[in-house]
């Protein structure tokens, strides 16, 4: 039995030998699905308004595509290239489908179902999907409202096609943040905001609001390392201010101050803090808040965004609200929650720091240290809608008097008014 054994044994290791000079087959690693469709050429079957297909594609989420009103109706994206196609994301405006195919297709012409459904949500629907082409459309045939179709986004993610890459989000603040700019307002008494800081922001202001802004005469230092920005009952004249029913003239009431960053410092993602303490009285409206920047240059409310820190009624000042806006949620239905002090204290005994950390996942709020208010982005846009609040956004300051909100002033409004911000910082 030996010598079969040593025979078996040989054959062995001549097969374990013959195995190491034999190369083992390799595969390639699946490619990572990218997103395809961004800024691709997008053409649908009819347009309301202004709201063409490539809004659908732009990666914006402040506009969008909407359809004449009626069915059946499509949107479709030339991706550049054949492409394998793993998932469509449709992120709808109110006006969405409840009965739409997902299809692809070489030539445009020829078209093959990989999704459909008879029961859409709505909201932000991110489908799972396999098929190869050129070409994807939306094909909706019966919408959740007598409107058409409309869509924020219409995004195709795969490998191949021809994609553009789309600008990388700016880095969220280090952990600890960083000091990157600040006004403490240190100053002589009388002094005005530094100019390289702050801008006036003179004119009416919205929401049938009372006041005329001044280029800064209502906004002064007071020599302890505050800024006073000043509500005074006096009669000034504007384009934009109420017309008197009796004379036919355009004058303001009250006169107050806002100023802004707009033209000097706008910032994405940070922890913002001002330390303020607010006047009381019916009428009287003190907010610290931030615009998107495109707001200068153009672009509607509240397509541009709105991150509002502090907002406080002088005719109830034991709260105070945080709120955010944009294109589908704004005004009163925009996102955000009043809250109180310790013992339902008075916000205008005393200054109280509010703080806004914004970055890439959110917005935390909190006052004096104790958290407020937490946003969520991901939420936001299963929830209500779009977060369009990943871009440069400037700081404002100002003391309103009336509005829709606050409402009017009466006898009892104290005037002047003051709103004293002690100071302004952001951290990144």
């Amino acid at each position: 039995m030996q010598a079969p054994l040593r025979r078996f044994s040989l054959f062995l290791a001549l097969a374990a030998a013959l195995l190491t000079f034999i190369a083992l087959p390799t595969f390639p690693a699946q490619a990572a699905e990218v997103l395809l469709s961004q800024g691709k050429p997008a053409t649908s079957s009819s347009t309301e308004g202004p709201f063409s297909a490539r809004s659908a594609v732009d990666g914006d989420l402040g506009t969008r595509w909407s359809s004449a009103f009626a069915d059946p109706q499509w949107i479709q994206i030339d991706l550049g290239a054949s492409a394998g196609i793993s998932r469509v994301v449709l992120n709808w405006e109110a006006a969405h489908g409840t009965a739409f195919r997902i299809e692809v297709s070489s030539d445009a012409e020829r078209w093959t179902v990989v999704h459909q459904t008879t029961a859409g949500t709505g909201g932000t629907q991110n489908l799972a999907v396999s098929g190869n082409g050129r070409y994807v459309r939306m094909y909706g045939t019966q919408r959740a409202t007598a409107y058409g179709y409309s869509l924020w986004e219409f995004q195709v993610y795969g490998t191949g096609g021809d994609p553009i890459q789309a600008p990388p989000l700016p880095s969220d603040p280090a952990n600890p943040p960083r000091l990157v700019w600040s006004d403490e307002f240190d100053g002589a008494a009388g002094g005005k905001p530094g100019s390289a800081k702050w801008r006036a922001d003179p004119g009416t202001g919205p929401n049938n609001e009372l006041e005329n802004y001044t280029d800064h005469r209502n906004a002064a230092l007071d020599g302890a390392g505050h800024l006073v920005m000043e509500a005074r009952k006096e009669v000034t004249a504007g384009s934009s201010c109420p017309r008197d029913p009796l004379s036919g003239s355009t004058t303001c009431q009250y006169t107050s101050a806002r100023m802004n960053t707009g033209a000097t410092f706008q910032f994405t993602y940070g922890r913002v803090e001002a330390r303020i303490k607010v006047p009381k009285g019916n009428g009287l409206w003190p907010a610290f808040w931030m615009m998107g920047g495109d707001f200068l240059t153009g672009r509607p409310w509240p397509y541009n965004g709105e991150i509002d820190i502090m907002e406080i009624l002088g005719k109830d000042v034991k709260t105070a609200y945080s709120t955010v806006h944009a294109p589908a949620y704004n005004g009163g239905g925009g996102i955000g929650a009043p809250y109180t002090l310790p013992g339902n204290e008075d916000f205008s005994d005393d200054f109280h720091t509010w703080v806004a950390d914004w970055n890439s996942k959110g917005i935390t709020y909190s006052l004096d240290g104790r958290t407020v208010l937490t946003l969520d982005k991901e939420q936001v846009e299963q929830t209500r809608g779009p977060w369009i609040f990943d871009h440069p956004h400037y700081l404002i300051l100002n003391l309103a008097v009336g509005g829709d909100w606050p409402g009017p002033t009466d006898a009892n409004t104290p005037f002047p008014a003051r709103m004293l911000v002690d100071h302004v910082r952001v951290y990144q």
